[in-house]
């Protein structure tokens, strides 16, 4: 009798269950002889009893603890177990945790530094309270993180507050990243609690760093509540009174941290500009079309990112786009995070820019490079963005922006002009022979052609005169220029070659969706493609005419950076700019007034 083909798999089920993946890893990678050090091992399966024997060469076990977790994530369920092996160091030096043997798997090797036990500072073995600090790297470069410690030990009952180091020459941020742990010090059990901040050197040379106090005491004598039931109790012990011992609330526990000393080094003569000395370094540049298909006049809004390990983000260069052939942009304010939960600062800087590309064809963003230097290879570096192409199109037939036809002689009424009108209207000059003297007709043609090129440029300068921004008020309305004549408040001309209306929709649909960040975006783009150069809020406010759309941009501006009603300052903007965008005239365009002449046909009143 045959046996059904899936009882084999059912019997191979439970060695399969049990080779679950394991990872170990340490609390610390720097501990001083005297510390307990706590190796984590991490399985996704069943964690059994592994074989910690090995560890006996270099390390005392004092004792493990177990834990385990479940995490649902979109409908599959992980299971995680860890166990925590406790352990003091028995000697000084780089000891190695071997790899350990769990469920049938392995896990890898780990190494840890141990350092003698310093000394120093106020505070010392045998009191209740003292410190210890510790350096990471004691030669760092200028500008470059490195890691300093701050040990505080006390005996149990010892309660107070930590101060801050100080370093004339370094900055130093404060790291989120704490542990505490045992430590067995002359056989007093000490409780540990380690601080790290990162410590940046700001110059060359000699900088020392001054450790933090504690202020504290350690309680004693018993409940102070019994004090306040029993005042009598207070002069039961004058003993305590004079060392400064208040019933139930302890005596003075104070310390002081030892000076440590770093010598930092100046840029290498080789390093790049700026000088960024980090641990890695990336850029990234998203937002491209996946197509990479893009519309002639409509914006293309990318966002540029400078990330960098070892370095916060206020130091970072700020995220610039080379030139762009073609195309106008537009940037947006910048952005910066870091992040200080890990033993590196994790530094993002972040910027969006506007792309309107201009013309029918190919679109090139050129390639994006930033030197750095790698101070884990102690060699230059460099992060690099290649060259991205984009095809656009949609380019109106009637706009300065789509392709100009090939000149053709102009005609009258069917009939080709003279040789002259009609060089003159296609600007085309033809070289020819000529004779060797001027007749009397050629005269006459040259000063008719003069006659005739001076009526055309009065009556541009007459044209040009009367739709200056002198004469008239442009308004924006769905993306067209509607004159209203209004001498008093002249505002900015259009640029023929971009979408207005396409712009504005996006500024009013950002404001329907209740998004503040995306609507002031939209709003600046918009104003950004009215007038070259008018990107910030502040410039923006100020060049606008109609005081609802400067009370709605300033309800907007405090909806997001003061936490104000989002949803009412988009309301308020649909309401203000639902029908345009009025500018006042800038400077060039009242200069530009002031400095024409007069004229050539002054208009009668």
């Amino acid at each position: 009798m045959k046996r059904p083909w899936w009882l084999l798999w059912l019997l191979l089920l439970p060695p399969l269950a049990s080779a679950a993946s394991v990872h170990a890893f340490l609390d610390r990678s720097h501990v001083s002889l005297g510390d307990t050090v706590t190796l984590n091992i991490q399985s996704s399966g069943n964690l059994g009893t592994p074989d910690l024997s090995p560890l006996q060469k270099d390390f005392q076990l004092l004792g493990t603890s177990r834990s385990s977790s479940v995490q649902v994530v979109d409908g599959k369920t992980t299971a995680t177990s860890q166990l925590g092996v406790a352990l003091k160091p028995l000697h000084t030096g780089t000891l190695t945790i071997p790899a350990l043997a769990v469920g049938g798997a392995m896990t890898q090797p780990l190494a840890l530094q141990v350092g003698a036990a310093p000394s120093g500072g106020i505070g010392k073995v045998g009191d209740p309270v003292f410190m210890e600090t510790n350096v990471l790297d004691s030669s760092p470069f200028v500008g470059q993180q490195t890691v300093y410690t701050v040990r505080l030990f006390y005996l149990p009952g010892v309660d107070g507050s930590l101060g801050d180091p100080v370093a004339d020459g370094a900055r130093l941020i404060k790291l989120d990243r704490d542990h505490s742990y045992t430590v067995d010090r002359d056989g007093y059990a000490y409780k540990v609690i380690e601080y790290d901040w990162a410590l940046i050197p700001e110059r060359s040379g000699s900088i020392t760093v001054r450790g933090p106090t504690f202020q504290g005491q350690q309680l004693a004598m018993g409940n102070p509540g019994a004090w306040f039931n029993n005042p009598n109790a207070l002069f039961n012990d004058p003993n305590a009174l004079l060392n400064g011992q208040m019933p139930g609330f302890g005596k003075p526990a104070d310390a002081a941290a030892p000076a440590t000393r770093i010598d930092a080094r100046a840029a290498p003569a080789n390093a790049g500009k700026p000088w960024l000395p980090a641990r890695d370094v990336e850029l990234k540049l998203s937002g491209l079309p996946a197509n990479n298909q893009v519309t002639a006049g409509a914006p293309l809004t990318v966002t540029l990112s400078i990330s960098a390990s070892g370095q916060p983000a206020d130091v970072l260069p700020e995220p610039e786009l080379p030139p762009i052939a073609d195309a106008r942009v537009y940037p947006d304010r910048t952005r910066d995070s870091t992040d200080d939960s890990g033993q590196w600062l994790q530094g993002v800087r972040t910027r969006s820019f506007a792309i309107v590309p201009q013309h029918d064809g190919k679109l090139t963003l050129p390639a994006i490079t930033l030197d750095w230097w790698d101070v884990v290879h102690d060699r230059a570096g460099q992060a690099r963005l290649p060259a991205h192409t984009l095809q656009v199109s949609g380019a109106a037939a009637g706009s300065p922006n789509a392709a100009s036809p090939t000149p053709v002689p102009a005609t009258t009424a069917g009939h080709p002009l003279p040789a002259a009108a009609s060089t003159a209207t296609t600007g085309a000059a033809t070289s020819r022979p000529t004779a060797p003297g001027p007749g009397p007709w050629r005269i006459v043609a040259l000063a008719s052609l003069a006659l005739w090129l001076l009526a055309i440029a009065a009556a541009y300068t007459w044209w040009w005169r009367r739709g200056s921004p002198a004469h008239e008020e442009r308004q924006v309305a769905d993306g067209k220029a509607e004159s209203a004549a209004s001498p008093g408040n002249p505002v900015a001309t259009i640029p023929a070659a971009i979408d207005h209306g396409a712009l504005q929709r996006q500024a009013l649909d950002a404001a329907r969706r209740g998004d503040a960040a995306a609507c002031e975006h939209a709003l600046l783009t918009w104003a950004g493609g009215l007038r070259p150069g008018l990107v910030q809020a502040s410039a923006l406010r100020d060049a606008l005419v109609d005081p609802a759309q400067r009370d709605a941009l300033e309800s907007l501006q405090r909806a997001r950076w003061q936490g104000g009603d989002e949803a009412a300052a988009c309301a308020a903007v649909l309401a203000a700019f639902e029908h345009g965008m009025t500018l006042r005239e800038s400077r060039t365009q009242a200069r530009r007034r002031r400095d024409d002449l007069p004229p050539l046909y002054p208009t009668r009143e």
